[in-house]
């Protein structure tokens, strides 16, 4: 097989090009002869101004996403971004007809050849998944192994296809799901294009489980793993942290650290290891100080201005009011009742319908900030005034009732299942939905 039959890819909108510029480098200096494609997640068709990057660029309105504007509807930027992966995936195998391709998050580094990939892909497997962590962890810490019961089994910044009838079937099922069902949305077991993967090992039978320690080493899996100091470079070795009787590889085997995942990075924090982890910092960490600071400083040299302000185009209406997750929500629901339409044209019906039901917030220079519940106060008097209505409701109510409502307010804390939204307004003639 000639190197130019394998291909690496990943996608990035144009605010995280320093990231796949970075990747694209580490990877083909590892990998001379391959080809590596990045595509760019926007509403542009025009590659012209990324001639000049290390990679090729392929444009998201070329891959053949079935209705892309309803989809880009649909979903948020980072939903986007990871349920377009098995179209863009097919798209490169059979335009470039590849033998194999191996995508690669954009904030991952290449340290090694990834020979234990090719190993697996050119010995049968119709597709490669890493395990976020190979040993149990129960520390109290975060991630948990609930947390990875929560986001998926394999992290999916990292898959490996081959070229085969069972490949196709992979990518073909996994895209019809990522397409129709990619949300981000714990509440009904979903989480984007990752958590779809759970399920692939039972349902395909050529899908090999990479459980190499060198190969997508990040924050999840550092109870387990550590550099080294080899023969060449602290970069060189990395060895396996026993972990009581249940180590499943020999305690201190030295392997190649093949790739990193720097997930969940503060580029311009100098000691911040990940925002998604508290089991450890860099402080804790004196054997990733080194790749951190250089990582850091790669990417933040790699920074362009200019390209990094294109427009992502997704997150707005045409007239430039900022959409947000709930009238996504209730487009994705209900797509069905504004067919054959463009979502994003501010005066058309889904614009018309958002716009009446207050769906959308006004137009502002600043960005809306994601809100988690950490950042509720539970001395806020609003969160307050919530836990004593919450209290009256289950005097009122009683035990069992009180367990109905709070069924009923699960399932409508979906946004998806907040139909209301969509029943006739009687107070404003004319509305018929």
């Amino acid at each position: 097989m000639t190197s130019t039959t394998r291909a690496a890819c990943t996608i990035v909108s144009p605010n995280y090009l320093a990231f796949a510029r970075t990747l694209a480098v580490s990877y083909l200096a590892h990998h001379p002869g391959h080809r590596f494609f990045v595509l760019i997640v926007a509403d542009l068709h025009d590659p012209t101004p990324f001639a000049a990057e290390p990679f090729t660029a392929v444009m998201l309105p070329s891959i053949g996403v079935p209705n892309l504007r309803s989809v880009a509807m649909m979903y948020d930027i980072l939903e986007l971004n990871t349920n377009v992966k098995p179209t863009f995936m097919k798209h490169l195998l059979e335009t470039h007809h590849l033998d194999t391709l191996t995508y690669l998050d954009p904030d991952i580094f290449v340290y090694a050849p990834l020979d234990p990939v090719f190993a697996a892909l050119d010995t049968g497997a119709a597709a490669v998944l890493t395990p976020h962590m190979t040993t149990p962890v129960f520390d109290g810490h975060s991630p948990s192994e609930q947390d990875i019961l929560y986001n998926g089994t394999y992290n999916l910044g990292f898959i490996a296809v081959g070229r085969s009838p069972e490949s196709a079937a992979i990518l073909n099922w996994w895209e019809a799901r990522c397409l129709d069902l990619g949300f981000s949305e714990g509440r009904t077991g979903l989480f984007v294009d990752q958590k779809w993967m759970n399920l692939a090992p039972g349902l395909f039978s050529n899908i090999a489980i990479l459980r190499d320690p060198g190969c997508n080493m990040a924050y999840w899996n550092l109870h387990e793993r550590a550099l080294t100091t080899g023969s060449t470079s602290a970069l060189a070795l990395l060895s396996v942290i026993p972990e009581g009787n249940l180590l499943l590889s020999s305690a201190n085997e030295a392997r190649p650290l093949r790739f990193f995942h720097f997930s969940g990075i503060t580029l311009t924090d100098p000691t911040s290891l990940s925002k998604n982890t508290d089991r450890f910092t860099l402080a804790d960490r004196p054997d990733l100080k080194e790749i951190f600071a250089n990582y850091k400083a790669t990417v933040l040299a790699n920074k362009d201005a200019t390209l990094e302000a294109l427009p992502y185009g997704y997150d707005t209406l045409s007239d430039g009011t900022p959409l947000n997750r709930l009238a996504r929500r209730l487009y994705a629901a209900h797509a069905s009742h504004w067919p054959n339409q463009d979502p994003f044209d501010a005066q058309g019906p889904f614009a018309t319908f958002a716009k009446r039901r207050n769906l959308l917030a006004p137009k502002s220079k600043t960005k809306p900030t994601k809100t988690t519940w950490s950042d509720f106060n539970p001395n806020d008097r609003r969160v307050e005034a919530v836990h004593t209505l919450l209290k009256l409701a289950i005097r009122l109510l009683g035990p069992i009732r009180y367990e109905l409502l709070m069924r009923y307010l699960a399932h409508i804390s979906v946004l998806r299942n907040q139909a209301i939204f969509l029943k006739p307004d009687a107070t404003k003639p004319g509305d018929t939905r």
